[in-house]
């Protein structure tokens, strides 16, 4: 009968050291599947910004304020247009709702019910003015004494000639122009605007949209300038809101403003009075990441399409 030939046994695994290390490599590879199925945490860092300039997305509509917020503290700079501006608000109902006169002057630590503004509604008599109907008229009875066959008695009137003056005409003297003492008489009214222009001739780069974007995009490089797009009176010049950079608001009358965001100078200072095509900026990218300008038209606070005013091209 054949003999069983057996495999001789590899004289590798006869060595005492190479089965250690071949134990030492399965235990590894058992430890390293086991830790497979464990997440990993991931190093945490904390980024900070100095607050000069700050990553806002446009789809947003620049909603850098908790809609949340029921009360605002007026800061350095603040006046109450951009105040009512920042919350959307129209500037004469921020005012009523926090017991502010016409002369719209706030004061740095004074705290302003943005709740109270959003709820307020202009008080209305509910009495109805009734006009009594007239009483009529009794004719009175004729008596005796009233009927007369007596003829009254007619005075002669004497008439006397006026003496004529001959006093010679005094020289009419024009009128001098006297300076406005208080501009804001000029576009505190309810005139309509007579028209609107173009800030800028650059091409829209994005659109209005009534739930994000407050206004349009124009595209244009640096130092371009920026024109007001109707007369008015600058009622904010300064870079307190955050997302729109170096900001300037005209207010035209009581009912519409305009808003020339992201630019890089501001040329013109609060309560001067604007002319419609006057250079009032340069284009920047103030708290952007490209030079733009970003332009607003709001009717009561209310952000509206400015593309439905500026004249078509």
């Amino acid at each position: 009968m054949d003999k069983c030939v057996t495999q001789p046994e590899s004289n590798y695994f006869k060595k005492p050291f190479a089965k250690a290390l071949f134990l030492i490599f399965v235990l590894i590879s058992v430890l390293s599947l086991s830790a497979c199925g464990k997440k990993r945490l991931a190093v945490v860092e904390e980024r900070k910004t100095n607050g000069s300039r700050v990553s806002v997305d446009d789809n947003d509509g620049f909603s850098a304020v908790d809609a949340k917020l029921q009360t605002y503290q007026v800061k350095a700079g603040d006046t109450l247009y951009s105040i009512a501006f920042r919350f959307g608000l129209d500037y004469q109902t921020l005012a009523k709702a926090n017991g502010i006169n016409s002369n719209y002057l706030i004061n740095v630590g004074q705290q302003l019910d943005i709740e109270a503004a959003r709820n307020y509604q202009e008080s209305t008599s509910s009495v109805v003015a009734i006009t009594p109907r007239p009483k009529p008229v009794s004719k009175p009875r004729e008596t005796t004494a009233q009927i007369s066959t007596s003829k009254p008695q007619i005075k002669p009137v004497i008439i006397k000639p006026k003496p004529v003056v001959t006093n010679k005409p005094k020289p009419v003297s024009k009128p001098v122009a006297k300076p406005i003492s208080n501009p804001a008489r000029v576009v505190d009214s309810n005139n309509p605007v007579k028209f609107w222009i173009w800030p800028n001739m650059g091409s829209v780069t994005k659109g209005f949209i009534a739930t994000g974007r407050k206004g349009i995009d124009i595209s244009g490089n640096i130092g371009d300038p920026v024109r007001a797009s109707a007369s008015g009176r600058v009622v904010y010049a300064g870079r307190g809101l955050r997302g729109y950079g170096n900001l300037v608001i005209i207010k035209h009358n009581n009912s519409f403003i305009s808003a020339y965001a992201h630019n890089r100078k501001i040329l013109v200072k609060e309560n001067e009075i604007i002319k419609a095509g006057q250079k009032i900026a340069e284009i920047g990218n103030s708290d952007t990441d490209l030079p733009k300008l970003h332009f607003e038209i709001r009717y009561k606070g209310k952000p509206t399409d400015p593309l439905k005013y500026l004249p078509k091209r």
